[in-house]
């Protein structure tokens, strides 16, 4: 069976997009208009609202997380034998983006908190490689734990940082929201994500010249495309540049997600993930991760950690879970165990298998209800 059908039969979906008339609005208004590429009004107008919500000077709008992740990686100077720490514990794009550039991923195990990076392992990884660049990842909305005192590591030693909250837009510390501690930050807008437009990722930044780079960048490196540039220099290139810029009927959805955000789909989120934290509190499992008053998570997605029972009995709830129509995912697999990779591992204890073996990522999505998470929490005790 494959996955498309798989995921069809499936009645608790891990997440869905949250979509409604503005979007559709939006999009038709970009049909009427026949203009589908890039720096569409729509898309121009869904930056200037993220830079309005997170309080930035700059955002770019692009075709994938992924993406962003290489152009921001490149707008940073990442180049050919540079070093930069990954953590572990996170999607395979923050490491294939940083072997695009031909560096090396120093990955440094995280803390079991917030599967944040471990900032002990993190100073002996700046001791030993000496890394350019530091990605921090916000792993399933949660703020990584000690995200104020790696800035200023980063800072004291001259390292980049490179904020990834793909998965955690609106989050906090202290009241300050996620993707404004990076020199830039990126975030994923792909269809599951906090907003999601089917495939894309946005680069924010109050650096206006990394704005500029990025955008330049981005542009296929080809910058004389303004009102008053003439005609014969719009295709000119001043040397590597992507074609990465996000098309204007995305960028339209775009527009309605953010713009129904803040009041729309972000309270349902976070309801859904204390309605989680209340339930699952139970002598067999444990929610995955926790978070001190300072911290405001947007609980993207909501995991269990079972204590007492082998790898492979959580393999078999979760193939359990699936027959019931539960939609359900593993951890992330470890970057460690990535072959054919020329990377470094920074590690105490591994953390991240030992997640990725007994953790089981549980429907997520906003049209869940209190009584569905209950049964959801019931067929898991039946199996256990």
């Amino acid at each position: 069976m494959n996955s498309t059908k798989t995921l069809s039969l499936m009645k608790y979906l891990i997440n869905s997009p949250s979509l409604s008339s503005l979007e559709k609005k939006y999009v038709n208004d970009v049909l009427k208009s026949t203009w589908l590429s890039s720096n569409g009004k729509h898309t121009l107008e869904f930056e200037k609202k993220v830079c309005k919500f997170l309080n930035v000077k700059n955002a770019l709008a692009v075709q994938s997380g992924t993406a962003a992740l290489h152009l921001a990686l490149k707008t940073l100077g990442c180049k050919n034998g540079d070093k930069v720490v990954i953590p572990n514990y996170s999607c395979s794009s923050n490491l294939t983006s940083v072997i695009q550039c031909g560096a090396i991923p120093i990955i440094v195990e995280v803390e079991k908190t917030s599967l944040g990076l471990d900032v002990n392992l993190l100073k002996k990884a700046i001791k030993i490689y000496k890394p350019k660049i530091v990605q921090l990842v916000h792993v399933y909305g949660f703020p990584a734990k000690d995200t104020f005192e790696i800035k200023q590591i980063c800072k004291k030693n001259k390292i980049l940082l490179l904020e990834d909250f793909s998965e955690a837009l609106g989050a906090k510390i202290n009241n300050r929201k996620l993707g404004t501690f990076g020199d830039i930050g990126i975030f994923s807008i792909r269809s599951e994500k906090m907003i999601g437009v089917g495939e894309g990722g946005v680069i924010v930044t109050n650096n206006v010249s990394l704005y500029k780079k990025a955008e330049k960048l981005g542009s296929r490196n080809s910058p004389f495309r303004g009102k008053k540039d003439p005609y014969w220099k719009k295709y000119h290139c001043l040397g590597e540049g992507y074609n990465y810029k996000l098309p204007h009927l995305l960028g339209a959805i775009g527009r309605g997600q953010i713009e129904r955000f803040e009041k729309e789909i972000l309270p349902k989120k976070i309801k859904i993930g204390k309605i989680y934290k209340n339930i699952f509190d139970d002598e067999n499992f444990k929610i995955t991760q926790y978070y001190p008053k300072t911290h405001k998570p947007v609980f993207w997605l909501n995991s269990i950690y079972f204590k007492n029972i082998t790898r492979n009995k959580v393999r078999r709830i979760g193939l359990e879970l699936q027959k019931k129509g539960i939609e359900v995912r593993s951890g992330f697999w470890p970057l460690n165990l990535v072959k054919n990779v020329n990377s470094k591992y920074v590690y105490e204890k591994k953390i991240s298998k030992n997640i990725y073996e007994n953790t089981l990522v549980l429907p997520s999505n906003t049209n869940l209800t209190r009584k569905d998470i209950k049964y959801i929490k019931q067929i898991i005790l039946n199996y256990i």
